[in-house]
C-alpha cells in the first residue's frame, strides 16, 4: 500500500525549546497609534515569565472575537499566574487596532501580535500556506523556554480558554515539583 503523505516540519516541539520570535503588537497600554510596538520571547523570558501564545485565523470574524473576549476576561488571572497572554493572528497591527476600536472585540488587556510575515505561525507549524492564515494554536511556554504545551484546532471549531488557563496550573504545578493527577482542578489534592 503507497500513501501520498504531506510532511510540515515545525520548530515546535513539545518539551523543546519553543521557537524564538519578535513581532510588532498592539500593546495594552497607551493611546492610539501610541500603542504599536513589540514583543519579544526572549524580553519575557528574562522578566521570568510564562507565555500563552495563541494563534486565531482571522480579524474582524465569528468565532475569533468569542475567545479573544474569554482570553480578555481572564487576562488578570494569568497575569496573577506570572503569564503573559499574546494573541496573534496574520492580520496587521492597523487591522488588530481598527478591530479593537469596534464593540465586536473591544480593547484587549494583554498584547495583541501581528505575524503579518507568515514567519512566527509557520515556526509553530500552524499556517495554512493557501490561505495565508493561522490556525488555532495555543501554545504555552515555561520561564526556562520550554515548550511545555500545544494544542492546535483546525477549522472554526472554538477553543475553552477556562481549560488553558487550568493546563497553564497544572504545568506551573508540575515545575514545582508536584505531581497532578488526571481531571485535577485547581484547589483539588495532588498526587
Amino acid at each position: 500500500m503507497k500513501f501520498e503523505n504531506d510532511f510540515y516540519v515545525t520548530g515546535a516541539k513539545v518539551g523543546k525549546p519553543a521557537p524564538k520570535f519578535e513581532m510588532d503588537a498592539v500593546l495594552p497600554t497607551g493611546d492610539f497609534l501610541d500603542r504599536f510596538g513589540k514583543v519579544n520571547l526572549d524580553d519575557l523570558l528574562k522578566e521570568g515569565k510564562w507565555v500563552v501564545l495563541y494563534f486565531y485565523p482571522l480579524d474582524f470574524t465569528f468565532v475569533c472575537p468569542t475567545e479573544i473576549k474569554r482570553f480578555n476576561a481572564l487576562t488578570a488571572k494569568f497575569q496573577e499566574m506570572n503569564a503573559e497572554l499574546i494573541a496573534c493572528s496574520t492580520d496587521s497591527v492597523f487591522s488588530h487596532l481598527a478591530w479593537q476600536e469596534r464593540s465586536d472585540l473591544e480593547r484587549l488587556k494583554h498584547i495583541h501580535a501581528s505575524d503579518n510575515n507568515h514567519v512566527v505561525s509557520e515556526a509553530y507549524g500552524i499556517l495554512d500556506d493557501e490561505k495565508g492564515i493561522a490556525w488555532r494554536g495555543t501554545f504555552i511556554i515555561a520561564p526556562d523556554g520550554t515548550l511545555k504545551a500545544a494544542h492546535v484546532n483546525h477549522g472554526e471549531g472554538g477553543r475553552n480558554v477556562d481549560e488553558v488557563l487550568r493546563t497553564l496550573q497544572v504545568f506551573q504545578k508540575e515545575v514545582e515539583g508536584e505531581m497532578v493527577p488526571c481531571g485535577w482542578n485547581p484547589g483539588e489534592d495532588l498526587l
